[in-house]
């Protein structure tokens, strides 16, 4: 038994291959990791542009009345989308104009 546990503990092949490996490993690890926070970065840019986009469709609308025979009649209607504003700077230093606390 002592014997067979010398052997073992003396045999070294394969050690290099497991080295190799291990090198291997870390280097594709690390490369994932930085891919990985391209393809964040990537996402999180064109997710703001598509928020951009809709945010500035406008809501806008109006249509105007009808009238028809006998005096019936609709009246017409509209909306108008206000441009929301937002004060950065003073989000900045935890606080919108108004005292209220800005979202994150």
């Amino acid at each position: 038994m002592c014997g067979l546990l010398r052997k073992l503990w003396q045999d070294d092949g394969g050690a290099l291959i497991a080295t190799e490996w291990v090198f291997i490993v870390t280097i594709l690890v690390i490369g994932l990791v930085v891919g990985l926070k391209a393809v964040q970065s990537a996402v999180l840019n064109e997710l703001e542009e598509v928020a951009g986009a809709i945010g500035a469709l406008s809501q806008s609308y109006s249509f105007a009345g009808t009238s028809g025979c006998c005096g019936s009649f609709t009246n017409g209607s509209s909306y108008t989308d206000e441009v929301d504003t937002f004060n950065v700077s003073a989000c900045a230093n935890g606080a919108d104009g108004t005292g209220e606390n800005c979202p994150d």
